[in-house]
């Protein structure tokens, strides 16, 4: 019989995702895909989860985006076909599992320099099989990437005439500098940043007659803005899964859209204004980006409740007075980043009408 989450049964903290919300999700970023004629390549690092990534594909994703060999090796125990390991393969350990996986599915990765290439190319050699790889630009969150247009066109052609078994296969762009957006104004301008800057190097690859079939770009607050502009790109949003308060300020969702909440219990309530939820550090994310301040989550139907304070096991928040929320009691927190929360738990319980229906594990965190 499926376990309410009041029951002792299901001890806390424990990551909770509404399976209802979850599939509404999947199925509206597909559709806003299809509506922009965009390739959908959704990022499994929010939920690293097989079970969640078959969702995705049945809903019509194109591919899988990892970060980690470990993700992308469980998205291809999960039967993904292709796959972009969006993450430079630099160290040995890196090139021996990539080449061991491209034997299990099509795999693309991303480079931003002729070194890693090379690296990659006598890998691929030594091992007699193909790999492609998509060169990243920067398109002004000054994480990695080279400088958009003609000086990395430069650069990859330079790269291109020296590689035997790995083939160039476009260029990719993140626009993690929306994170930092207080405006929609500001997202949209992130949005067309992302494209401007893959599209500009594409022109100039063209110019030195270099085909550049694939054009990636990623993010789900862009994401939210896909329009005719992204005609036959790759899009790679990850957090619109599940949602989280972040993408909640920034427009991208809102309270009802976000599936992942942390079950917590009331621990104490030491004052009358201040109470002690057992989901710390260790099991909610302490980022706090610019989008969401006023604490590390916001409590679901509780928005008098504020987090202010994480210790490893513990969270501190204020509420008012006169709230009934007595010791023993439990909440839903929604955290601030739903990747780094997932990131914590090894497993996530599916929300079924307000019982536990299952359980998922979320079975390729790590990196080794």
């Amino acid at each position: 019989m499926p376990a309410a989450l009041s029951s002792p049964e299901v001890p806390t903290p424990a990551l909770i995702v509404d399976a209802a919300v979850l599939r509404a999700n999947i199925e509206q970023m597909a559709a806003r895909a299809r509506s922009a004629g965009a390739g959908l390549w959704p990022h499994v690092k929010t939920h690293k989860s097989g079970e969640v990534a078959r969702l995705q594909l049945a809903a019509g994703a194109a591919g899988l985006t990892a970060a980690t060999i470990t993700e992308a090796e469980a998205m291809a125990d999960a039967g993904a076909a292709d796959l972009l390991v969006a993450y430079p393969p630099v160290g040995r350990w890196r090139l021996e599992r990539l080449v061991a996986l491209s034997r299990r599915a099509r795999v693309t990765t991303a480079l931003d320099n002729a070194s890693t290439a090379l690296a990659l190319d006598q890998a691929c050699q030594r091992a007699d099989c193909d790999l492609r790889f998509l060169w990243e630009v920067d398109c002004g969150t000054g994480r990695l990437g080279t400088e958009p247009g003609s000086a990395t066109a430069a650069e990859v052609a330079a790269v291109v005439r020296q590689l035997v078994r790995v083939r160039f296969a476009g260029v990719m762009a993140f626009a993690g500098h929306v994170y930092s957006a207080t405006t929609e104004d500001e997202v949209r301008r992130a949005a067309a940043d992302e494209i401007r800057a893959v599209k500009v190097t594409a022109a100039a690859l063209s110019a030195l007659e270099i085909p550049c079939p694939v054009l990636s770009i990623g993010t789900s607050p862009t994401a939210h803005y896909l329009d005719d502009a992204a005609r036959g790109l790759q899009c790679r949003p990850g957090t619109y899964v599940f949602n989280d308060r972040t993408q909640v300020a920034l427009g991208a969702a809102d309270e009802s859209s976000c599936a992942l909440t942390v079950l917590s219990t009331v621990l104490s309530r030491p004052a009358p204004d201040r109470v002690i939820f057992d989901a710390g550090s260790k099991a909610l994310s302490s980022d706090l980006p610019p989008a969401t301040p006023g604490g590390y989550g916001a409590v679901l139907g509780e928005p008098a409740i504020s987090i202010g304070r994480l210790y490893e096991e513990h969270a501190i928040a204020r509420l008012p007075r006169d709230l009934d929320l007595p010791v023993g009691s439990r909440v839903r927190i929604v955290p601030n980043h739903a990747c780094t929360t997932a990131n914590m738990h090894r497993t996530m319980l599916m929300l079924d009408r307000g019982s536990v229906a299952a359980e998922w594990a979320t079975g390729s965190t790590g990196w080794s």
